[in-house]
């Protein structure tokens, strides 16, 4: 019996010797915490409620996104509400008795009752892959609230007690449904989408579809915003600075506006006129005679995002009141007596969403906002986080002889940072070179060239344009030059330079136009000199069959070169190929990149995709996973590891 206790005394001893060994070789995660925090108002609305208060609704990014309800009366900010599951909301729609929301990233449509301040999630709006709901617009006559969506450019209806309704794709080869607007009067719809942009009415009797945008509009990226007032529909092109007028029956063009306000107002309660915004001038437009007039000049201090006109107590007509730019503006204008003024609410900055991360070689992890673009620094040695103005939402960088360069949207900007003088936005960093002239808009990955002034960019379109980019700027000479379509129809997305062959190697996406049938393209690895980057691209055969992705690639100094094709973490060797692949998901979701490699200081390379963290040993090529909900992995100059999961950035200590 005493033998016994005795064996199992040193069994006990022995298998807790053996776990915690086991337990300290697992890596620990330290919470850093938020890196930005902003205050930017993606949409808004004005209305009354059934006290005859005067109510606007302000949609502020965030994590998750809000609904802030200000009593314009008071000034006062009567309720605020979290939208669950989203970031961003870019869709609003306001009455007496309810307001409607959509957001981002999951589709999700909120009903917000004005009256007892409640809100409910009414759900998701259409597809698995849907992720956007970009326009709304509610029925009186239906009693049903419509509204489209990305990424399969949808419409769909939603009625109380019965649900969601999808209605399909609008038009073909549009991702996006960017606005809609009920005609209760003809019972249609009129839709915009892009990219690039069209306009179609819907026969809510019979479903049928008309394209109704002129020709020479149709290489604009997409509609904005549609009203419907006094027999005319109002269409906001992009990027043009223009609405279009048609006429609601007949369908045809019958005017266009210089404007840059997102739409035009509802009729107003007291004339038969729409208010609508032109740089920093109000106007008025006569639904009569059809004639424009000035109405207050230069005193609108950036573009108006909402306009509705709302009975104040106490005042003898509706104002016209509408949200200012994305920060706390607003404005307010009494028609009778022409008096204009701006105002402001009280919103509460939010913190923002990490898009990408990226460490320098000053020994900071910088964290790029989404959407927002500015930017927050991590100073590893002392622990302290900052933010820096904004310079745009960055999609890559990299560091080339002390200096740090980032890959910028919209509009593939590249920017130059010198990280031994202060951050001043516009001067430093500052723009460089730019590929959005060439169709360009996401830099997705970058590399510099080792012993020269090169860098190496490879970028996605813009939408409604076909193929990527492999993109070179010079920082001796502040010379580019851009290889479009260097893999047909296709987006680079991934670069390493790789040491003992000096070649640049690339991965690309197959996601470089619309349509793409997933079932007949594969993405591809490439390589080139680096040394002559614009020779013929070298095309390596990968074993996979049907991948969207060659997502991240990292070279080693042995010459081995990790990668991700798909959910598959793969170890090419030169002159061998494909050596070791391993599954880590199943699947990969979207259409863009989410996908990230770092080598980390044990030797060791970590990465994530699809939210997965995992490690691949580099001795035994096992694949283990670390952590889910993540979103990328960063390696400092010291292969000390960070991440984030969009909210918080994140310290793996190995």
């Amino acid at each position: 019996m005493k033998r016994l206790w005795i064996s199992t005394i040193i069994m006990t001893l022995v298998l807790g010797v053996l776990l915690q060994a086991e337990a300290s070789s697992a890596p620990v995660f330290q919470k850093i915490g938020p890196q930005i925090s902003n205050l930017n108002a993606t949409g808004a609305a004005a209305a009354l409620n059934k006290k005859g208060e005067p109510l606007m609704y302000t949609l502020l990014q965030g994590l998750p996104a809000k609904l802030v309800v200000t009593n314009l009366a008071t000034g006062n900010v009567i309720d605020t509400e979290s939208l669950e599951g989203s970031t961003a909301a870019w869709s609003i729609e306001a009455s007496q008795n309810e307001v409607w929301i959509g957001t981002t990233p999951g589709e999700l449509l909120f009903r917000y009752d004005p009256n007892a301040m409640k809100l409910t999630k009414a759900g998701k709006a259409t597809a698995k892959n849907g992720t956007t709901i970009w326009g709304l617009s509610y029925s009186a006559k239906e009693r049903v609230l419509y509204g489209v969506s990305a990424n399969e450019g949808k419409l769909f209806s939603y009625t109380a007690g019965k649900g969601f309704k999808d209605l399909g794709t609008v038009a073909a080869g549009k991702k996006d449904g960017k606005s809609v607007e009920a005609d209760d009067a003809n019972r249609q719809l009129f839709i915009g989408t892009g990219s690039p942009a069209q306009l179609v009415s819907y026969d809510l009797r019979s479903g049928k579809k008309q394209n109704m945008l002129p020709a020479k509009y149709q290489s604009q990226k997409q509609i904005d915003a549609i009203n419907v007032a006094g027999g005319s529909v109002f269409v906001k092109l992009n990027p043009e600075n223009k609405l279009l007028i048609f006429d609601a029956k007949s369908k045809k063009l019958t005017g266009e506006l210089a404007a840059t306000s997102k739409g035009v107002s509802p009729k107003s309660p007291s004339e038969n006129a729409v208010y609508y915004a032109n740089g920093t001038s109000l106007y008025r437009y006569d639904l009569g005679t059809k004639k424009t007039a000035l109405v207050v000049h230069n005193r609108i201090p950036t573009s108006i995002v909402s306009l509705d006109f709302v009975p104040y107590p106490g005042a003898k007509e509706a104002i016209l009141t509408g949200k200012v730019g994305n920060a706390d503006r607003y404005f307010t204008y009494r028609p009778s007596d022409k008096s204009y003024e701006n105002l402001n609410l009280n919103l509460p900055a939010q913190p923002v969403e990490v898009h990408k991360i990226g460490a320098g070689a000053d020994g900071k992890i910088y964290s790029s906002g989404f959407l927002n673009g500015k930017m927050g620094t991590y100073q590893v040695s002392s622990g302290k986080s900052a933010v820096q103005d904004a310079i745009g939402q960055m999609e890559s960088m990299t560091s080339l002889n002390g200096k740090l360069y980032f890959g910028v949207y919209p509009g593939a900007k590249i920017m130059e940072y010198n990280p031994s003088s202060p951050w001043a936005a516009g001067q430093n960093p500052k723009e460089v070179s730019a590929f959005g002239h060439k169709g360009q808009d996401r830099p997705i990955a970058a590399s510099a060239i080792p012993g020269t002034s090169k860098l190496v960019f490879g970028t996605a379109p813009r939408a409604g344009i076909n193929g990527g980019a492999l993109a070179i700027y010079d920082a001796s000479s502040r010379s580019s030059a851009v290889r479009h379509q260097i893999v047909k129809d296709q987006s680079v997305i991934s670069l390493a330079y790789h040491a003992k062959s000096k070649k640049i190697y690339a991965g690309t996406s197959i996601f470089g136009k619309s349509n793409v049938d997933k079932n007949r393209t594969n993405a591809v690895l490439f390589a080139l000199p680096a040394g002559n980057v614009m020779a013929k691209p070298e095309v390596i055969r990968l074993p996979f069959k049907h991948v969207q992705f060659i997502s991240a690639l990292t070279a080693l100094k042995d010459g081995r070169i990790i990668g991700l094709a798909d959910g598959n973490v793969f170890v090419f060797v030169p002159g061998k190929g494909v050596t070791v692949q391993r599954p880590i998901v199943k699947s990969v979701s979207g259409y863009s990149q989410n996908t990230s490699l770092a080598l980390g200081k044990d030797g060791h390379v970590y990465g994530t995709v699809e939210k997965v963290l995992f490690k691949l040993d580099l001795k035994t090529y096992q694949a283990s996973i670390l952590r889910k909900g993540t979103d990328q992995v960063a390696a400092d100059s010291a292969g000390t590891l960070f991440f984030h999961d969009k909210r918080d950035l994140w310290k793996m200590n190995q």
